[in-house]
Order: C-alpha cells, then structure tokens, then sequence
C-alpha cells in the first residue's frame, strides 16, 4: 500500500509560501525540499566569490551578484543557487541569470554536478556556470560556446577568463582564508 500523494506546487505557489521559519527550501518538480545549512569553507568561498564579483561587475551596473539566489528552470522548480548575476532589477527570484555558482558541499556535491549543472545548462540566458567545491582546491567552470556547452576543471592556484565578468579569476582568491592550501594536486 502507498503513502497519501504528495502535494505538488508551482513556482509562483512556492514563493508566496512560507512555513514560518528559517530553514532554506527549494521546489523540485513541484515538490518542497528542506536544504541543509552551508557548513565549513562553504560559506568563506561563498563570500569570496561574491566580493571578488561585486569588483569586477561594479562600473557595469546594474549587473550585480546576489547571494542565495532563487532560480526558476520551469514552472515546477526552482533551485536555491549560492550565487548568481544578473543585470535585471532586483526580483524575488533572479531574472535572465548570465552566471550561476554553486559551492559544493558533502551532502550536495552529487546532486549540483548532476541534476542543477544539468537544469542550469538549460537556461539560455546563463552564458557561465561554475561549480567550487568546499572541501578541495577544485573548480568546474561551463561556458557556452558556439558547440554548446563547455566544461573546463580547475585545480590548486589555476586561474580561468570570465567572459562574464570580463576578468581573470584566480582560485587563490576563491579560496582565501578559507584553510584550504594552495599545494592541493587533485
């Protein structure tokens, strides 16, 4: 015998709810999902990545970084991205998002680098995705290119192009003070 069926809702249901706490949710194919609370560097690369953002894009205003960003792949799910850039005016959820990071953690690291990198790459006006793990010196950064989508590892002190940005982006400065050593190899 089967359980009761679970109530699905839509994005737009999703974001005029509210259970009345702090927890962080995202909907997936309709469906509600608690999200764990970032833990360890997680939150340090997080806020590294956005200053080291909010520099680059500060005379292109008003393209900016926002921070836990809600982003709709279709009617029925919205993901909780650690950061995104947009130029559009501030929304409840980011509107034509150009750059989508996530930071992996433990619990997500599967989840971001399969079914969100996926939804991501879908979305056509993101032009950069990138993927920072927490726990090493490792970056993925996607890029469209003329042959579709363009996946690029990063490792150690590596240094990448944003097209985004406009800017080179050095994992040192993703990862400072964050306890994670430059000499990681992989």
């Amino acid at each position: 015998m089967t359980g009761p069926a679970e109530k699905r809702m839509t994005v737009d249901e999703f974001l005029r709810w509210d259970d009345g706490t702090d927890t962080r949710y995202e909907l997936v194919d309709g469906v509600i999902r608690a999200m764990a609370p970032p833990g360890g560097a997680h939150g340090t690369v997080a806020a590294n990545a956005t200053a080291l953002i909010h520099a680059a894009l500060r005379s292109r205003r008003p393209c900016r970084p926002q921070a836990e960003a809600g982003v709709r792949i279709n009617d029925q799910t919205w993901w909780q991205a650690d950061i995104a850039v947009t130029c559009k005016p501030p929304a409840p959820e980011i509107v034509e998002p150009l750059l989508v990071i996530e930071v992996l953690s433990p619990h997500t690291r599967a989840h971001d680098l399969g079914r969100k990198l996926d939804d991501y790459k879908t979305l056509p006006s993101v032009q950069e995705i990138w993927m920072i793990d927490s726990e090493k010196r490792w970056a993925q950064v996607w890029r469209r290119g003329d042959e579709g989508r363009l996946g690029q590892d990063l490792v150690g002190s590596a240094v990448f192009e944003s097209g985004v940005l406009q800017a080179f982006v050095p994992l040192d400065e993703l990862y400072a003070d964050s306890g994670l050593r430059a000499s990681f190899r992989g």
